[in-house]
């Protein structure tokens, strides 16, 4: 069954000529004001979904979270045992109960398109590319949803099965402002808790010129959900000097530190035939993890952010996990 925004009747030749003509997008919602909001929320929320898992039983904490265990190509490596590997949790050593490879799971996917003035309409017309490619490659269970982002966050297409996803579903968004990727990725956090599959992540397409910020980085360890993002051509993350100085920190762009602090990936391309390999990669990532259980020796109060490290013993394989995760009150 196909789901989609009560406003969507514009066709997507108009969406696109919209961002040609720079027209703007007016938010029904204050930046500042609608940030409040979500803070509250976050905070409110005792977050315990599938990207991660904590449970208290009398002295012991059972932890499970799901891993990206990848051989240099990126592509995901099957046959660990738990020998391949160890945990490390605020630098010290836990013990391992269980470490099982689920192959070709569901995902519920969230996809960002980024139409900040930093794409262009080039850059949001290969964004759009990108996004039927997308659905060509996932099929039911698997389900997308998506949203526009800039100074504000816009649901365009509602839960869909890729089957069902229909082009020129986009509609009342225009183009400019600057990317707020922060308020996107909390805004489709919330969203993704009415996904029916168990695995879920999020994909952004992006020029990726925007700062990480930390209250988004606490609201991804509390969902535990990866983050992927596909760069357009010549962003890298950055655009000039100027740029480079006003938009990133000292770890990088958004998607990047948002990637690496949840477990997913950010992959900047110069063509289309390199957007479709990332495209294959993260599919192929997020459809094919392993789920770690393990036994924490700490006794934190509930809320307490733990850091989390998982090493591979095999120097030709590549870890990728969430960095974080708050200890359950239950």
């Amino acid at each position: 069954m196909l789901r989609l925004s009560s406003t969507m009747s514009m066709p997507v030749t108009h969406f696109r000529r919209m961002i040609e003509q720079g027209a703007a997008w007016r938010p029904h919602w204050s930046v500042l004001g609608l940030a409040g909001v979500l803070g509250v929320l976050f905070a409110l929320l005792d977050v315990r979904f599938l990207g991660w898992q904590s449970s208290a039983n009398d002295s012991q904490r059972a932890v499970s979270l799901y891993i990206s265990i990848l051989d240099k190509d990126g592509k995901p490596v099957a046959g660990v045992t738990k020998q391949d590997i160890e945990v490390l949790e605020e630098k010290k050593p836990q013990v391992i109960t269980a470490l099982q490879f689920e192959k070709e799971t569901p995902v519920s996917l969230g996809v960002l398109i980024d139409i900040s003035r930093s794409m262009g309409g080039e850059g949001i017309s290969l964004a759009l590319s990108w996004l039927k490619s997308l659905a060509e490659r996932l099929k039911s269970p698997d389900e997308l949803f998506v949203n526009a982002f800039s100074d504000e966050s816009q649901e365009l297409v509602d839960y869909v099965s890729p089957e069902d996803y229909l082009e020129e579903a986009l509609d009342h968004v225009g183009a400019g402002g600057q990317a707020r990727m922060g308020l996107a990725v909390d805004l489709a956090l919330i969203k993704l808790r009415d996904a029916r599959n168990q695995k879920r992540a999020l994909l952004f397409f992006s020029a990726g010129r925007d700062i990480a910020g930390p209250a988004t980085l606490d609201h991804i360890s509390k969902f535990g959900f990866p983050v992927y993002s596909v760069g357009i051509p010549g962003s890298n993350g950055a655009g000039g000097t100027l740029d480079r100085l006003k938009n990133l920190n000292l770890k990088g762009s958004a998607v990047k530190v948002y990637a690496e602090h949840s477990g997913g990936e950010a992959l900047f391309v110069e063509s289309n035939a390199q957007a479709e390999e990332a495209l294959a990669r993260i599919c192929l990532q997020v459809k094919n993890q392993y789920r770690l259980d393990y036994v924490s020796s700490r006794n934190d109060k509930p809320g307490k952010m733990l850091k989390v490290e998982v090493k591979t013993r095999n120097p030709r394989w590549e870890v990728r996990h969430l960095k974080k995760y708050p200890v359950s009150s239950r």
